[in-house]
Formats: structure tokens, sequence, C-alpha cells
């Protein structure tokens, strides 16, 4: 495994990790926002919050504030954060083949709920009937453009929805124009809220986040059910007479079908949860709504929240990674040093050439990694640098095809060459006698190109 993909499944593992931390201080806060305002203000800004919730779970915002701020202006990360050791190249490529394992097995479980709670054989798209025209109207008024197709069931109730394609479907039952525009305007409510969106969302963070107990267990999902049915009711209540409104939920509930699938939103409900929705509609008089100015304090409040906490949740994971990076290098160098290898040394000599090879050096790490490819009977060398005399250069190389030999070593300031042979994988320390500028060194004697990844640590 080379290094290119090695760095793709390390940064793989950070950006989870940091989008869970993202995600999880956001929904605690979310939590305490419940906890204060409920009751007290209106269900839209909770509706709303909970959606931003959800985003933070997906968009790289502690990734992308780690990235401007301990990044140098080169672009290069400060230290070793995201630089490899054997140990956490191998730990990353685990913990990255578990996590998308996880959404293989998850999807499939998607996907078959998804076909068992498909829409009912013998479902109507309906052209041009009563439904249609008092559908479209409303759209006009409520300025919706799209014009969604209304379909008719055995087993359905009022609901919209569809993964791929959004649907309106009715049952059966004959109802009149007064109760089709109610829950008609309920649906379409929804589809401007973006609650269609949302539990596709959901369906997906499902998947993708299956290690997170709160996707899982469906407790995201069941909150964010609950909020949108009282924001629509909100919403509906300001319109219609609520009576009226009550009544026709209740016949719905009454006529009681299951649910659809997943991304559906619909106005039937089990009859618990109905009578906890008239609760909430009859106690709407009584509650006092957040002013914008309340709600804009309290926004700013949480995003300097959660952005002092995605902040500190960045510098966590650097320093933690930064110290297990020293940790596992430790760990590598005191195992190598039982290895025995001869060193040789060259005089000075002006015919040796060498191609210099690019390396990833943010220059502020003391670990450069390079990945070339060695030409047969050829060089490549490190651009230079400035060590002491006293000090070490160790060198780490992984060869391919591992069966061929190599010199790996490092060129003094004199211009002399000190170097040991070796194959598979190679770990020296050079110890240096001298200051000045040094390079370090591949050489390829074989009649056949080589392959190598490595290091070197000044």
């Amino acid at each position: 495994m080379n290094i290119w993909m090695n760095e793709i499944w390390i940064r793989l593992d950070i950006l989870l990790l940091f989008n869970f931390l993202t995600g999880a201080a956001a929904y605690l806060i979310w939590r305490l926002t419940v906890r204060l305002w409920k009751g007290r203000c209106s269900v839209r800004y909770l509706h709303r919050g909970l959606q931003g919730v959800m985003l933070c779970f997906c968009v790289p915002a502690a990734y992308t504030l780690a990235y401007l701020h301990f990044r140098d202006l080169d672009g290069s990360w400060n230290g070793n954060f995201m630089n490899g050791t054997g140990f956490l190249m191998k730990a990353a490529f685990g913990t990255a083949a578990v996590w998308l394992l996880g959404v293989l097995v998850s999807a499939v479980r998607c996907g078959r709920e998804l076909y068992r709670e498909r829409p009912v054989k013998g479902v109507v798209v309906l052209e041009d009937q009563r439904e249609v025209r008092v559908l479209r109207q409303l759209g006009k008024t409520m300025g919706i453009r799209r014009r969604i197709p209304v379909c008719r069931g055995e087993r359905l109730t009022p609901a919209i929805g569809g993964f791929f394609r959004t649907r309106l479907y009715l049952g059966t039952e004959s109802m009149e124009e007064e109760e089709l525009r109610m829950i008609f305007r309920h649906e379409l409510y929804h589809y401007r809220h973006g609650d269609i969106w949302m539990r596709r969302l959901l369906l997906l963070l499902r998947i993708f986040c299956w290690f997170c107990p709160w996707f899982t267990c469906g407790k995201i999902s069941e909150e964010y059910r609950r909020l949108s049915e009282d924001y629509v009711d909100e919403e509906v209540c300001r319109e219609e007479d609520m009576n009226q409104y009550i009544r026709t939920l209740l016949k719905t509930a009454l006529q009681g079908a299951e649910k659809m699938h997943l991304t559906q939103a619909t106005a039937a409900e089990n009859r618990c949860d109905v009578l906890r929705r008239i609760e909430n509609m009859k106690s709407l008089h009584n509650k006092k709504n957040m002013t914008r100015t309340m709600a804009a304090v309290w926004t700013i409040a949480c995003l300097l929240m959660g952005s002092t906490t995605v902040y500190a949740a960045g510098a966590g994971v650097i320093e933690g990674y930064e110290a297990l990076y020293q940790a596992t290098v430790v760990e590598v160098e005191e195992q190598a040093i039982e290895d025995q290898y001869i060193e040789y040394r060259e005089e000075p000599d002006d015919s040796w050439v060498a191609e210099e090879g690019e390396v990833m050096d943010n220059g502020r790490s003391s670990t450069v990694p390079f990945e070339w490819t060695v030409g047969a009977n050829a060089s490549k060398r490190t651009p230079s640098f400035e060590m002491p005399s006293g000090g070490y250069i160790t060198v780490s190389v992984s060869v391919e095809p591992t069966d061929l030999k190599v010199n790996v070593g490092i060129v003094e300031p004199d211009g002399g060459r000190r170097y040991i042979t070796g194959s598979d994988t190679i770990h020296y320390k050079f110890s240096l006698d001298q200051s000045g500028n040094y390079m370090v060194f591949v050489e390829n004697p074989n009649s056949a190109k080589v392959s190598v990844a490595g290091y070197y640590k000044k």
C-alpha cells in the first residue's frame, strides 16, 4: 500500500471523526435549546435547528476550521498531522475498512426496508379529477409551481413522499373539498419546509453514520418527525379553522393505515400522536412566541458555542494525533535498532549523479515522507537540508519488488556518501559528524525499476 493510498485512509478517518464531533456538539446544543425554549417559542425555530444539526453531520466544518487554522501558508499541516507511521497507516486502513463494511450492511438493511414499505400495487395516478384540480389551485396560492402527481390506493393514507419521485398519496375514501384542501395544505407545507429532502438525508445519515446510536436507534428521526408535524400544524392553524382541521386529523387517524416508508411525510399518525398534536394546537394561543431579536441572539450564542466546541475538538484531535504519531515512531525506531546493517562509506565523486525526487516537506515537521519510482541503475535524492554535527538522520524505506536490493543513504556536506544495502523494509539511523547540508538518496543497482516509499527524520 503506497503513501498516497494511506493518506486517503487517514484523511477519511479524520474527516469522519471531525464530522461526528461537530454533529454531536450541534445536537447537544440543540437539546439544550429544546429544554430552555420549548413551549415558549414557535416550533419553527426548533425545527430549523434540527435541520441544521443534520447538516452538521454532513458538512466538514471542523475539518475546514482545522485546515484554515492549523496549516501553513504553503498548504502543509503544522507538525506531523496527516503524516503516517506503520502503525497509524494500518490502523487507518482497518478503521476505514470497518466503516465501509458497516455502510454496506446498513445500506442493504435500509434497502430491504424501502422495498418492503414501497407503495402497494394498484396505485392509480389521477389525471384530471377533482383532487388534482384542488391540489393545483392550492399550490398556486402557496407559491408552489411544481406539479406533484396525486395517487390513490386502497391501503394508503394522506401523505406526501417518495424517495426518487415526490408524489401525494390518498386513500380510496371519499372526502369533501374542504377536507381535501386541509390535507393538501398540510402536505404542501411539508414540501415547502423541505421535510421530504430532510427525511431522505436522515436515511443516508442512517447508512453512513451507522456507528452513531442517535441514527441507528431512530431517536433523531423520531424527533424530527414530531417537530415537522407540529410545525405544519402551526402553519395550517393560522390559515384554516382549527376545529375543522382537528376533525380532519381524527378522521384520517381513524381510517388507520401504516406509513408507507421512511421518506414519507404524512398527516395520519397513530392515535396517541394525533392526540398529542391536538393538545399542542389547542395551546397555541397561550404560547409566547420568541421575538426575532431573541431568536437572533440565541442563534449567535449557539454559533459561538458550536464554533468554540468544534475548534476545541479539532485542536484536541490534532494534538492527540501528534502524540500518537510520536509514540508509534519511537516504537518503530526501537524495534528497528535490533536490525543490523553494514554501513558503507564512499569518498566524494563528481561523476555520481542523482535525480532530485519530490518530497512532502511542510517545513516544520521533522519527518519528511517521499514516494519515488527509481529506474534501473539510477538514483534519486531529496533536496538538501541543514543538519548540525552530532545529530541523526533516520531513514525508513519500503521497497517493491521486495526481493530487490537497493542502497539507501545520505550525501554529506563534502559530497561523500554513506549508505546501507537492504531489501523489503529498510530502517536505519545515520549519525552525523559534521555540520552542513545533507541529502537522502536511494540508489537502484538492479536492471529493473523499483518503487520506494518511506520517510526521513531530521
